[in-house]
């Protein structure tokens, strides 16, 4: 019987600490990769470019991994609040639909502010369409994952490319677009670069951008509902099979699709070849697959010798997961920006000023948290979310 309970966040002790070290360390591999864009190092024209194997080898085994453990781990989290809700006679629609709204208007105003590469919307208008698949048994769900991931997905990057639609504007004031963005970036007044934001704004380009990235993501997060029903997360003792089949696979298959990936994306697979069709299905699935291979490999690590350690020092980073995603974006403008050398940075100066962001904001994450409960932005959203239930009379934790 569903009845309105009241809500309540659940308790630090009563979260999954694994999910939260697995989420800060899908942080750091997402922070390594937006920090290209962040530095404005990506709309260098190419003759200012310098490109090596670090750029190389980063595409190969970091580029859509961690985003793909992200992904996972937002599906999860849907489906260990739904079986809360569930237990607790939480009427949980009207109140996730409420959460994934705010969430969007949080995603607008990073994108709008600051950066037009913000995936938080995308996540809260998924986190809606995951309602619809919450009455799915436990194996139709992995098979709607195994679709989305292993079909849907190449064959939307198919007609993408068949199609080529595009929206962006080829000239920008009568300059060519991409030297319109460069110089924007580069020379421009705040107002400017807003403005150059909502010109390349994946959203606003959503015809051109979007279908890809949300039938991918999309998939990604079933296949986290499945892990959470499951049980992976709360007990991944008990699925040793299953983890060495992902560090298996993922080492082998997963490792030589993202090496097509990179092949894809420099050209040097020809896309007009009809042998590519092939290809680029099987490319689609072991991308996922070596993401898994990381999960496998972070899970034995985790419940190893070394989980104490992990525990200690990302737990905190992914407990603030939704602060330290956004801060990642104010840090990183704060010191290319504030320093002046905004497109100047090379390949190997960001992994070291990656490392940096990221341990500070370790280092933040655990004062903060020792003295608070929740991240700054997270506490802004659960107070929005909570707004007009009582929480003085039965407190019901569902959140993780």
């Amino acid at each position: 019987m569903i009845t309105m309970t009241p809500f309540r966040s659940i308790p630090a002790h009563e979260r999954i600490q694994l999910m939260d070290a697995l989420r800060g360390f899908a942080l750091f591999g997402i922070l390594t990769v937006n920090i290209w864009s962040f530095s404005r190092y990506e709309w260098l024209p190419p003759e200012q470019r310098t490109d090596t194997w670090l750029t190389d080898l980063l595409m190969i085994l970091v580029d859509t991994k961690f985003m793909t453990i992200f992904s996972l781990l937002f599906g999860a989290g849907f489906s260990i609040q739904q079986q809360r809700a569930s237990a607790k006679g939480v009427n949980f629609v009207p109140y996730y639909s409420k959460r994934m709204l705010i969430l969007f208007l949080i995603g607008c105003l990073h994108a709008y502010l600051f950066w037009f590469g913000d995936i938080i919307r995308s996540y809260a208008l998924l986190g809606i369409a995951l309602l619809a698949i919450r009455s799915l048994s436990t194996k139709a769900t992995l098979r709607l994952a195994l679709v989305f991931i292993c079909f849907l997905t190449p064959l939307v990057f198919i007609l993408n490319e068949m199609i080529g639609i595009r929206t962006n504007p080829e000239q920008v004031d009568g300059i060519p677009l991409q030297t319109f963005i460069y110089t924007t970036f580069i020379q421009g007044s705040y107002p400017q670069i807003l403005r150059t934001n909502w010109i390349i704004d994946p959203w606003h380009n959503f015809i051109q951008d979007m279908p890809i990235s949300l039938v991918a993501m999309f998939g990604r997060m079933v296949l986290g509902v499945w892990l959470a029903r499951i049980g992976f997360f709360r007990n991944p003792a008990a699925h040793k099979p299953l983890i060495r089949k992902w560090l298996w696979w993922g080492g082998t298959a997963g490792v030589a699709g993202s090496v097509g990936f990179w092949a894809i994306h420099k050209g040097l697979l020809p896309m007009d070849e009809p042998y590519m069709l092939g290809v680029i299905f099987i490319v689609a699935s072991c991308l996922v697959l070596h993401s898994l291979c990381y999960v496998a490999l972070f899970v034995k690590l985790y419940t190893g010798l070394l989980g104490v350690g992990l525990l200690r020092f990302l737990a905190p980073v992914g407990r603030m997961g939704l602060t330290n995603y956004i801060s990642q974006t104010l840090l990183a403008f704060a010191i290319f920006y504030g320093a002046g050398t905004v497109g100047k940075v090379m390949p190997v100066a960001m992994l070291g000023w990656t490392f940096a962001i990221f341990t500070l904001q370790i280092l933040l994450s655990r004062w903060w948290l020792s003295r608070h409960e929740f991240g700054p932005v997270e506490w802004i959203w659960r107070r929005l979310a909570y707004a007009g239930a009582d929480t003085s009379r039965l407190h019901s934790p569902i959140e993780n």
